[in-house]
């Protein structure tokens, strides 16, 4: 079925008249890339854009929805609308992985499996940004495969409002809105749902709210918030457990007049994060734990172009991190960091960027995070590039002080460091299709892995594996007249761990083989057609599955009104993104959309 459905999108991208993509790379700005903004064309690294448009138009409803378009990134989710998941790219675990707001992090110190626990409905995203490989050298601990970031809207937004009611009693609502008066504007976006669960205790409700409001064209405060009540049966064991989670992000940046040729800017930020969970609700008062983590941080960076197309940037920052825990205890964290980055324009068709940064942790000590690039166009419509980089990651508090019957970690874990390398091409055809391919590698030293002798025995963690990882990434898209697109994407992994006797929880669980495909397709009678296609070659410890997922969406403007139906795994695939997570079958539902002139 997979091929049949990739065929035809391939022909339609053969076929299909579209603009040229080497426009759009070398107009397009981007922000992960680079210490400061810059063009596409002369990034040097392997990264994923996810535009408003496709987010707009295609069957998904949370940021994990979202980057299943990416075939890079393996979503590992407990559950529909991204009520809990994990991301884990290039076959790094779901701690290796950074994930930002608008450049604010926000990795959580007790465990990974929060940080996709975004505080910022679909609505107020502009776009998302999946930088794949090592990205220390930019922004710290945590990005051995890759990093996340979430650009939330800048530019003037009409008011909109959504519903959605369908399948297992879910039922969602979404709007937007913004105003001003002279030099301050203010944008508000709110969304909620609530589904009864296709099992016993795996219903869920939640609501997110997230304000911006701008001072001129210098300045913004924002205000993120995220609250779930969720069943999390099965999630952690063979128990009805319950989990509640909320995150709460403020954020502010400004931007002073330039001064002697630099551009300076600062931002500051304060993030909390709290969970309560049950393990069985049938026993509230056994295996009850309540977690809050706080972080601050502060950042300062200057820029300056020293001559044409070639630019400097130096910056410090300082933050920390803050748990008070039933079960992990109080415990802080303290760092300070400081990062220098070098852009140069060789010739017209060659850029080279070099970053270093150093990381001060007080418990940890300090790591040097180099990066290398370079990107060379032979010709307009084709572009070379490469790059080397060093990325290392801090223990989270689950890691050293986590504790119940059946894991016990031990707070002498340390730090994790790799390098990564990749190399690839991208091609702009004639017919504005555009064409990547990328190889790449990772070397991981001291990998942090919950291991266990036998079934009987307990999990502990321990500073114990070197990893190696080699992959390829291939993709194909192209942009259709009217806001369309078509695009297919291929990623397979190797992951190669130390051997070692003891049973692995973690290091060995990943895709080998990863397709995805999506489009949107103009039909008569104002009606668009929107598949999106996800087939998943699984293997951990307990063996390997595969599974095809199919989600379509059917939708038609009908003036300011847009209505569309939707059905998800229409294959009604019986599948586990998390080994004993079961995921829901077939369903489907209703969206009508309203969006303001």
């Amino acid at each position: 079925m997979f091929r049949l459905i990739l065929a035809a999108l391939v022909l339609l991208v053969a076929h299909t008249p579209a603009a040229r993509a080497q426009d759009a790379v070398r107009e397009t700005v981007v922000v992960t890339a680079a210490a400061t903004p810059v063009t596409l064309e002369s990034v040097t690294r392997t990264l994923t854009v996810i535009t408003r448009e496709q987010i707009a138009q295609l069957p998904v409803h949370s940021v994990a929805d979202v980057l299943r378009l990416a075939s890079s990134v393996d979503v590992r989710a407990r559950g529909e609308m991204g009520i809990q998941a994990d991301f884990a790219i290039r076959g790094a675990n779901f701690g290796q992985m950074l994930m930002l707001v608008d450049g604010v992090r926000l990795n959580d110190a007790q465990s990974g499996h929060h940080n996709g626990d975004v505080p910022v409905p679909l609505e107020a995203i502009e776009r998302i940004e999946v930088l794949q490989g090592a990205g220390s050298s930019l922004f710290g601990a945590d990005a051995f495969g890759g990093t996340i970031n979430i650009i939330t809207r800048r530019d003037t937004v009409p008011a909109s409002l959504s519903l959605q009611a369908g399948s297992f009693g879910l039922v969602a609502g979404a709007g937007q809105v913004e105003a001003g008066r002279g030099a301050v504007r203010q944008r508000i976006a709110v969304s909620a749902n609530r589904s009864d669960g296709f099992m016993y205790e795996r219903g869920f409700e939640t609501a997110s709210f997230n304000s911006r409001t701008t001072v001129g064209e210098r300045s913004g405060v924002s205000v993120s918030y995220l609250q779930k009540d969720f069943g999390a049966n099965g999630f952690y064991g063979n128990a009805p457990s319950h989990e509640w989670t909320n995150q709460t992000l403020l954020a502010a940046d400004h931007r002073f007049a330039p001064r002697a040729g630099w551009q300076l800017f600062a931002d500051a930020s304060y993030r909390t994060h709290g969970d309560h969970f049950l393990f069985n609700v049938t026993r509230p008062g056994v295996s009850e734990n309540r977690h809050r983590t706080h972080t601050t941080l502060g950042t300062f960076k200057a820029s300056k172009t020293l001559r044409q197309d070639s630019t400097f940037t130096v910056g410090a920052e300082a933050g920390g991190d803050w748990i008070r825990s039933s079960n992990l205890g109080d415990h802080t964290t303290n760092r300070v960091s400081g990062f220098g980055e070098w852009r140069e324009a060789i010739t017209p068709r060659t850029h080279l960027d070099a970053s270093l940064r150093f990381d001060r942790y007080s418990e940890f000590g300090t790591s040097w995070s180099p990066s290398l690039g370079i990107g060379w166009w032979p010709s307009s419509t084709t572009r070379l590039r490469t790059s080397v980089a060093r990325a290392f990651r801090v223990p989270t508090f689950t890691e050293r002080y986590y504790h119940d019957p059946a894991n016990f970690a031990r707070p002498e874990v340390g730090p994790e460091t790799a390098w990564t390398g990749d190399g690839g091409a991208d091609l702009f055809l004639t017919n504005g299709v555009m064409v990547s391919a990328t190889f790449f590698t990772r070397f991981e030293h001291d990998v942090i892995d919950w291991l266990r002798p036998t079934v009987a025995d307990i999990w502990r963690t321990y500073n114990v594996r070197d990893v190696d990882t080699k992959g390829v990434e291939l993709s194909v898209r192209t942009s259709l007249a009217g806001g369309a697109f078509v695009q297919a994407g291929y990623t397979g992994i190797d992951v190669n761990a130390a051997a070692i006797t003891q049973l692995s929880k973690y290091v060995l669980d990943y895709a080998p083989h990863a397709l995805t495909a999506a489009a949107v397709i103009p039909l008569p009678a104002s009606v668009k057609l929107a598949p999106r296609v996800e087939v998943k070659h699984r293997t951990r410890a307990s063996g390997t599955s595969n599974y095809t997922l199919l989600d379509v969406r059917l939708s038609r403007r009908l003036g300011a009104l847009d209505l569309s139906v939707e059905g998800t795994n229409l294959f009604d695939q019986s599948y586990q993104e998390v080994a004993g997570v079961r995921m829901p079958g077939r369903a489907a539902t209703v969206l009508l959309s309203v969006v303001g002139r």
